[in-house]
């Protein structure tokens, strides 16, 4: 008997890098040192960011220059303003000027371990490491008990191949940060050839930061490495973008800084591809306080809502955004592929009645869209709630598609819509088509699934089953 099944793929509308948003390559100006021994600051151009965040960097030039045009500023005093200026081009990633701030800000205020912390985490972002390291070390020396600047330690180190290193320091961490140690632990091993260790720390890893599926590329290498074939291939499955992300205040302070609508879309967008929903969702709330019409961040929120179970409020928010879709064809594909994906996702926690609502919104508001009817008439075809069934209006939209489409998978979709119906002789006579249509498609994964689904329509009984 055949069952439900769709691939879950949630899309996450993307505005590219904040750097690039920030639109600042260009240097407008050279920030002069304000005292001896200070280096010069490149001021970037202003012309191609939101009102808001422009405001908000010329106010931090603007503090700077009050403070430096005092005679009676204290190299504290200083040293706060560069660093406060350093920590503002940090958060849109322009790096070329917050890395001379910064090291301003550490000469005037060396005692200060703010600020080698931030630019070491900058010469890491950058692939810097060796540079990072000696920072992430000044910090130690400053406050030995600054765990977050010893885990970053930990990590260039690894990156920088110093295993011994990342070792005795990953160790050291196991009871301040135990799925981050345990994750840089597995690597060290990897690396090492110490294949049982490394699958032991990850697979500790992963029961304690059960989102972090990046991690499984890595236990897969481990697996392989022990000869484990099938339990690799396994790990890979299921590997995803979800990453294991350790507090730390000093760094953590930057993301409050960005404002501006596209920026903060960006930003949760990058939370949600490391798998920190909850991180996600509040950046795409404050995107939407900025910008209540934002289609984008009102998208996006809706897919890190479900993420975190909350369906209902998710459903209300794609909802919203598509009422708002706009006529920009980019736009308007990544929304359709972010409904699709928010049904698809229901579907498997058994709403069914919200996908198919969900979908048919999506027709609605962004018709002719193949994808989205295709997916429609499956749901439709054989979701194991038979109440949602509706095998006719399946049929309709299936020839609809097909006969714009003559593809393999619309050909199987009107195989589903009639079997559904019970015509089970013409249904079987659809899929028999499908499997021609992958075979000229030169499609062998899907002419592979097409073939094993064949025989389950020969029955006198070819109906999905359901409840």
């Amino acid at each position: 008997m055949r069952t439900f099944r769709m691939v879950v793929c949630v899309a996450v509308l993307s505005v590219g890098p904040i750097a690039a948003a920030a639109a600042a390559a260009a240097v407008e100006e050279t920030l002069a040192p304000a005292r001896a021994g200070l280096a010069p600051v490149p001021f970037p151009s202003l012309d191609q960011l939101e009102p808001v965040v422009a405001a908000q960097i010329n106010d931090a030039r603007a503090g700077l220059a009050r403070v430096a045009s005092k005679a009676s500023a204290s190299r504290g005093d200083l040293g706060a303003a560069y660093g406060e200026l350093a920590r503002l081009f940090h958060a849109y990633e322009l790096f070329a000027s917050a890395e001379p701030a910064y090291l301003n800000a550490a000469r005037l205020q060396p005692g200060e371990p703010a600020w080698p912390h931030l630019l070491g985490y900058l010469y890491q972002q950058t692939g810097q490491f060796a540079r990072a390291a000696e920072r992430f070390a000044g910090v130690l020396r400053l406050r030995p008990e600054q765990r977050a600047a010893a885990l970053r330690l930990a990590d260039v180190s690894l990156e920088l191949n110093r295993l011994a290193d990342a070792r005795e320091q990953y160790t050291s961490l196991l009871p301040v940060f135990p799925a981050a140690a345990r994750r840089g632990l597995g690597e060290v091993s990897l690396r090492e050839r110490r294949f049982r260790e490394a699958v032991e720390h990850f697979t500790i890893a992963l029961e304690r930061a059960p989102q972090a599926s990046a991690l499984r590329y890595s236990l897969a290498m481990a697996y392989r490495g022990l000869g484990r074939l099938e339990e690799a291939r396994a790990q890979l499955e299921q590997r995803g973008p979800g990453t294991i992300v350790a507090a730390d205040a000093v760094v953590d302070a930057l993301a409050p800084l960005v404002r501006g609508e596209r920026l903060l879309v960006i930003q949760g967008s990058r939370a949600y591809a490391a798998g920190r929903f909850a991180d996600a969702a509040a950046a795409f709330e404050r995107a939407l306080a900025v910008a209540p019409a934002s289609v984008p961040a009102r998208a996006n929120l809706a897919s890190a809502l479900l993420q975190l179970g909350e369906a209902s409020r998710g459903v209300e928010q794609l909802r919203a955004a598509l009422a708002q879709a706009p006529v920009d064809a980019s736009v308007s594909r990544q929304l359709e592929a972010t409904a699709m994906g928010l049904a698809i996702l229901l579907s498997e926690r058994e709403r069914f009645a919200d996908a198919i609502a969900i979908l048919d919104d999506t027709r609605r508001r962004l018709p002719g869209r193949a994808a989205v009817a295709t997916t429609l008439a499956r749901l439709l075809s054989s979701s194991p709630d038979i109440a949602q069934r509706d095998g006719a209006r399946a049929l309709a939209l299936a020839t609809e598609v097909y006969a714009s489409e003559p593809r393999a998978l619309h050909a199987e979709t009107m195989a589903l819509a009639l079997a559904e119906l019970g015509r089970c002789a013409e249904a079987l006579e659809w899929m028999r088509r499908s499997v021609s249509a992958a075979e000229a498609e030169n499609d062998p994964t899907q002419l592979a699934r097409l073939r094993g689904e064949t025989p389950k329509y020969q029955t006198a009984s070819c109906r999905a089953p359901g409840k």
